[in-house]
């Protein structure tokens, strides 16, 4: 929506704000003007300074949590609305949050549940979140996901999270059919 209002005229790039004299904004380069709204694009860069960066396993300029939500210490600490993708908006944070709540009822509730989801984080492999893009090695991408391939990751995690693992039958390779025979239709001959 921001490139689209540029685009159209309705939002202007000021440089830096030097003070606020009521609805008056002042830049630095001596301009100023009267503003109902004032947005500051602050970037992409994260920084979580009241949390150790350990306690999210922070590696290179993002922390590696799964999903980009759970550290894999599972310590009590889960990271919402921390993806970047073309349309995932509010629906993708809202199934991020939707996935925390499962994790948390299942400790509640069907602690196996949560134990699974735990060990499955640890010991197999985490769901390629890409799409099959490969993002520029640059720090504001460093979290970026793709829609399609993350929500669908997030999905079936929470609902793993809601069912248990022996209803949750493998669903890629080979189905076997019943193939019923064919039924033959006679009629009766009548004299």
């Amino acid at each position: 929506m921001v490139l689209n209002h540029l685009g159209q005229g309705d939002l202007r790039i000021r440089p830096d704000v030097d003070r606020f004299d009521g609805r008056t904004v002042h830049f630095r380069d001596g301009s100023s003007g009267e503003y109902d709204l004032v947005l500051l694009a602050t970037g992409y860069t994260l920084d979580y300074p009241f949390v150790a960066r350990d306690e999210l396993n922070w590696t290179g300029w993002s922390p590696r949590l799964y999903l980009n939500v759970f550290p894999p210490s599972f310590n009590g600490l889960y990271v919402m609305g921390m993806i970047e993708a073309s349309g995932i908006g509010w629906q993708g944070r809202y199934e991020q949050a939707e996935l925390v709540a499962a994790y948390l009822a299942a400790i509640e509730l069907h602690p196996e549940r949560a134990a699974v989801f735990r060990a499955r984080v640890a010991h197999e492999p985490w769901p390629d979140l890409t799409g099959g893009y490969r993002y520029l090695g640059l720090e504001r991408m460093s979290y970026y996901v793709n829609k399609d391939a993350y929500r669908r990751a997030v999905r079936a995690a929470t609902e793993g999270l809601r069912t248990d693992a022996s209803a949750q039958a493998p669903r890629r390779g080979i189905r076997s059919l019943t193939v019923r025979p064919a039924r033959r239709h006679t009629r009766k001959a009548s004299a």
